[in-house]
């Protein structure tokens, strides 16, 4: 085809090269992690019922002295995960109970940990390597997050 565009590595293309559409692609993933991993890891991250049976609790307890609440309405930006995160999001929710803690407080994960609970979860090696990749964005964000709020 005359005229059409190419990439670096001469493939023919109609916008960026496959390859490079590819990596930004797990840069975007990679980012989404990272900001929900650091969401989770402040408290940010509440379901609409958990803020409702808070309300309910706050109203209640009010209510035994005769007072009642009033509420600010927040403008919350939602956080979504993407459906392509899900299930690294859900081995990394899996691993939380394997960080390895020092005097100055939580070092990394355990990866001997994490590499049973990646085979009591029969994933296979293809998949691993992207999948460990990101379990360290999100443990990254996770550190950075924690302190973060130590300061």
């Amino acid at each position: 085809m005359p005229g059409s565009l190419r990439c670096a590595a001469g493939h023919r293309r109609h916008g960026p090269c496959l390859l490079q559409r590819l990596r930004q692609g797990n840069e975007r993933t990679r980012k989404k992690l990272a900001q929900v991993a650091r969401c989770a890891a402040l408290g940010q991250i509440v379901s609409e019922e958990q803020l409702q049976e808070d309300r309910t609790a706050v109203d209640e307890a009010a209510a035994a002295f005769g007072l009642a609440p009033v509420y600010q309405e927040e403008k919350v930006e939602p956080l979504y995960l993407w459906p392509e995160n899900v299930r690294s999001w859900n081995f990394f929710q899996a691993v939380s109970t394997q960080w390895t803690v020092g005097p100055g407080g939580a070092i990394g994960l355990s990866y001997p940990g994490v590499e049973v609970v990646r085979d009591a979860w029969g994933i296979r090696r293809k998949d691993w390597s992207r999948l460990f990749s990101e379990l360290q964005v999100m443990e990254r964000a996770t550190l950075a997050a924690w302190r973060e709020r130590k300061k």
